[in-house]
């Protein structure tokens, strides 16, 4: 998909982009009703990913009654990736108002996250008695979460907890992920490979068991040898990393063939972009490389733009305070998980694919192993 540069875009091109009016574009990022959510949320998506300024303002119904009463929610977060808690933020901070909720925010080091639960250095919110609900960002670890959730309904943001009470806003990695492997697959590409499988990550181990479903139902073979796996500091990094082990893994790979790489987010994709050219791999002529979670991320400016799922960080806010109030309103209801779309951005670290010049094949959806008659595109 092409870019176009953030001080041209505006409402017609966005609305030029999705096949929409300019006014559904209008209402859309104004947040006013009367849209699909689905219609909504690609109009958001593309608004973000082309650069233009989303200010959304949710607005009550007319005839609505007084706004209910006011609550707080506090947002735990542990990450040195500000630019993402910026995003939830965002996207937490505007739902919130139809609901008439107080965002609180509190930040502590991976390595001080009990504090929150000792009285001496607890958050002032939760002294105070005044938190209703939690929302946590980034990943906790699985005791302190499951103890928070004892205490408050709690929400979080992408990274999954099975055995405690939280509900997870999280991303459709079956389907982002086999776009990324339709979209590989279509460039002729069969022996592919995964940087970045941690599995006390639980995004890591999802996105990793989606690239495998994607694999089958493309008739390819799933091969663990293919399979680079990394620690759990490289995998929660917001920054590049190194490692000996990954780098001769990735080596030895390439040099059986493997000629793509799906990484399991911005971080890892960003870091074997860098190694691969590092060592005078050509991306794509040599090897194709897509990544995960990419779109909301800024990218390294020395680097070429990596093709990628696009996930609007601010809707993932939006809706972990959606269903955060539903939460204290329904204690009792079952654990909940909410995901939200991630659709393919192309980038130029793949080969073109190619397309179909037979209308009769065109008309004909392709079933795995199929040939078609193609045109490089």
């Amino acid at each position: 998909m092409a870019r176009i540069p953030s001080d041209r875009v505006n409402l017609t091109t966005i609305a030029v982009r999705l096949g929409v009016s300019v006014s559904t574009v209008s209402r859309a990022l104004r947040g006013m009703a009367g849209i699909h959510p689905e219609t909504t949320s690609r109009i958001v998506g593309m608004a973000h990913q082309m650069g233009y300024a989303v200010r959304r303002e949710p607005m009550r119904p007319e005839g609505a009654g007084a706004p209910p009463a006011l609550r707080h929610a506090l947002s735990l977060s542990q990450s040195n990736s500000p630019h993402t808690d910026q995003r939830y933020m965002a996207g937490m901070s505007a739902a919130a108002v139809a609901f008439n909720l107080a965002i609180l925010s509190h930040l502590v080091a991976d390595n001080q996250c009990a504090s929150v639960l000792e009285e001496r250095t607890a958050p002032a919110a939760f002294r105070s008695g005044l938190v209703n609900g939690i929302v946590l960002l980034h990943r906790w670890p699985e005791e302190i979460a499951a103890r928070i959730a004892e205490r408050y309904p709690t929400v979080s943001i992408v990274h999954d907890y099975p055995g405690a009470k939280i509900d997870l806003i999280g991303t459709d990695d079956r389907r982002g992920m086999f776009e990324l492997l339709t979209h590989l697959h279509a460039a002729g590409h069969r022996n592919i490979g995964f940087f970045g499988l941690c599995p006390e990550v639980s995004w890591s181990s999802a996105r990793f068991a989606a690239f495998v479903e994607a694999l089958t139902r493309l008739d390819l073979e799933p091969d663990m040898r293919n399979v680079v796996r990394i620690d759990m500091a490289a995998a929660l990094s917001a920054r590049e990393f190194s490692g000996k082990a990954w780098r001769d893994q990735v080596g030895a790979r390439l040099r059986q063939g493997v000629d793509a790489w799906v990484c399991s987010s911005s971080t890892t994709g960003q870091t074997l972009c860098r190694h691969l050219l590092g060592k005078g791999v050509r991306l794509p002529e040599d090897v194709s490389l897509v990544s995960y979670h990419g779109g909301s991320y800024p990218g390294a400016t020395d680097l070429p733009l990596i093709t990628t799922t696009d996930i609007v960080d601010e809707e993932l806010g939006a809706a972990a305070v959606r269903r955060l109030i539903n939460r204290i309103d329904n204690p009792a209801e079952s654990r909940r998980s909410i995901l939200v779309p991630a659709r393919l951005a192309v980038g130029a670290t793949t080969r073109p694919v190619p397309v179909v010049t037979t209308p009769a094949a065109a008309a004909a959806p392709a079933l795995p192993g199929s040939r078609r008659k193609v045109e490089a595109r």
